[in-house]
């Protein structure tokens, strides 16, 4: 008995750790990537408005960015609805939500505002990554 407790918790185990490291869908992968795109685009942008100091600001490129990263977020909503895992789920939300704030932040041409917003929204991102993604034996990433 005790043998047969042992192989069903090994077999159990070696199930899990196979499915515990997988590639997201192509939908997914091209949603982080754009995402990762757009953000690096709106932290030039904001470079770029703190470097211009007083004078003409161009708020524009965080409409472009925040179009972007509303897409992809909505992509990240949905697989991690679809795999039912809570706090992806939830991180997605919270990642939404910033990003609204970011793009509203933008349009009122608030810098505070819009340099807190893309402080959350980098820690956000950084709270699924640790919690959910993986290098992978190839080099990319996976969820975990």
């Amino acid at each position: 008995m005790r043998r047969v407790s042992i192989a069903v918790l090994a077999a159990g185990f070696f199930v899990l750790s196979l499915r515990a490291d997988e590639k997201p869908t192509e939908a997914y992968q091209k949603a982080m990537h754009d995402a990762g795109d757009a953000q690096r685009a709106a932290r030039a942008a904001a470079k770029e408005i703190e470097d211009s100091g007083a004078g003409a600001q161009d708020y524009m490129p965080f409409e472009a960015a925040t179009a972007t990263m509303k897409a992809s977020f909505a992509t990240a909503l949905a697989y991690w609805q679809e795999k039912k895992v809570d706090d992806g789920v939830m991180l997605a939300r919270d990642a939404a939500k910033l990003v609204g704030e970011l793009e509203a932040a933008a349009k009122d041409r608030d810098y505070r505002q819009v340099l807190d917003a893309m402080t959350a929204l980098d820690h956000t991102c950084t709270a699924c990554h640790t919690a959910h993604r993986v290098r992978m034996q190839d080099g990319t990433f996976g969820i975990k």
